[in-house]
């Protein structure tokens, strides 16, 4: 039987060949899907016609019945469309030689492991938990936007990491050490095709802000307006690529030693999917754009339900390309800085209230939501609105979802409070009042 450097050179080889893909799906999506509890009635302002959800129409769709196999496929399929762009093209052009690409898999796979070594060892010397988890956020760092993304998520989560390592990792949002402005300011003029004093009036000298996947300058347009210019890192595409395959197999290996990771591939195949969608920055227009014609008063439409008190920056097209993107620029203060939103005499109330309302907008009456609204990509206007930002990771929810969500709430409210539940219309909108 193959070893784990084996595996190791035959997937880096079939990643080179565009052969690589069915070590990407994971098994779980080529089985049938989940299936649910049995249909719920339907709150009385929903229509009839309104599918429900049960063991046979698990995936009915408004159009009709889904089979779960067609569902199955279509998943699929649109994982491997998603990968093989990635992982066929990319490993050609960016790893210029298709011989390089098994020995570029092990130095990687070489650099991880050193780094996990390094932090073992540290993890027995200190028994300062904060140093611990000072460690583990650099070796996050060096190891990645892979694992700085990874670390984001876990900084939200208490329930599984302590204290101390949520407090440290949440410097992963917005404290991220930025590559030299040199380099961002050569790729703005080579992906855009002009020389930075003809695009902008002034550009800072320095990023504003630096994340996992790029880095932020505040500048000003020739034509006045204030804008920021959002700049890809360098060489994002192969090494995402390379990661993908380097923890597609490790967590082949970990299931064999723990059963109670048997869906680690498929919350991996989500979180690369999702990585490799944030590094399209057109596709982060489109979706900024989307998300405030629903629920902001956006440039580019009006929802007569949008509130505005929920902002999005416009996107500046003629400034932006699949590695640059130039947004409006909007001040604000971080939610998590009590201090200065005291001060600006904001009321926290309805802020939490506004935000509550939008994200159940999302989640229950549209569908599509923001899927990585931390502390970073949420800020308060000094008008007293919410603005979002990073719109590379959002998601879908399909309406026969969103009407089972819908179901379980009236069901509960149903049986604790004793009331219905008041809705607008027909749209599945949950009224503030």
């Amino acid at each position: 039987m193959a070893g784990p450097t084996s595996r190791l050179l035959i997937l880096a080889r079939r990643a080179d060949r565009r052969r690589c893909l069915p070590f990407l799906v994971p098994r779980a999506l080529q089985a049938a899907p989940p299936t649910f509890s049995p249909a719920l009635p339907l709150p009385p302002c929903l229509p009839a016609s309104t599918p429900v959800m049960s063991y046979s129409s698990a995936f009915t769709s408004v159009h009709g019945e889904r089979p779960s196999s067609e569902y199955a496929k279509i998943r699929k399929e649109s994982l491997e469309t998603q990968f093989g762009r990635i992982l066929g093209s990319s490993s050609r052009r960016h790893f210029a030689d298709r011989g390089f690409g098994p020995f570029l898999a092990l130095y990687r796979a070489a650099t991880i492991s050193f780094h996990v070594v390094k932090l073992t060892i540290w993890h027995l010397l200190l028994n300062d938990m904060h140093k611990r988890a000072e460690k583990f956020r650099e070796t996050l760092i060096r190891l990645g936007p892979f694992y700085i993304k990874l670390g984001q998520a876990l900084s939200t989560r208490p329930d599984i990491l302590p204290s101390a390592y949520c407090q440290e990792l949440a410097k992963l949002q917005d404290q991220i050490p930025p590559f030299p402005t040199r380099i961002a300011l050569r790729t703005i003029e080579s992906q855009l095709g002009s020389r930075i004093s003809d695009l902008f009036a002034d550009i800072s000298p320095e990023p504003i802000a630096a994340a996992s996947l790029g880095q932020v300058y505040k500048a000003h347009l020739r034509s006045g307006e204030l804008v920021a210019v959002k700049v890809q890192r360098p060489g994002m595409a192969p090494l995402l690529t390379l990661d993908a395959l380097l923890f597609h197999m490790i967590g082949g290996q970990m299931k064999r030693f723990a059963k109670a990771r048997k869906d680690l591939l498929v919350a991996v195949n989500e979180i690369v999917r999702h990585m490799f969608d944030e590094i399209d920055y057109i596709l982060e227009g489109k979706n900024a754009e989307r998300f405030a014609t629903l629920y902001s008063h956006g440039s580019s439409g009006v929802n007569s339900e949008a509130s505005t008190s929920i902002k999005v920056p416009k996107v500046y097209w003629n400034y932006t390309c699949k590695t640059i993107l130039t947004l409006e620029w909007i001040d604000g203060i971080k939610l998590t800085d009590a201090e200065r939103i005291s001060k600006a005499n904001l009321n926290r109330k309805r802020m939490i209230d506004e935000g509550l309302y939008c994200s159940l907008r999302q989640l229950l009456e549209e569908g599509f939501f923001h899927a990585d609204p931390h502390p970073g990509n949420l800020v308060a206007t000094e008008g007293g609105s919410l603005a979002y930002f990073d719109f590379g990771m959002m998601g879908d929810i399909p309406r026969h979802y969103r009407v089972g969500l819908i179901q379980m709430i009236y069901l509960q409210l149903q049986m604790r409070c004793g009331f219905p539940l008041v809705m607008s219309g027909g749209n599945q909108m949950i009224s503030r009042a």
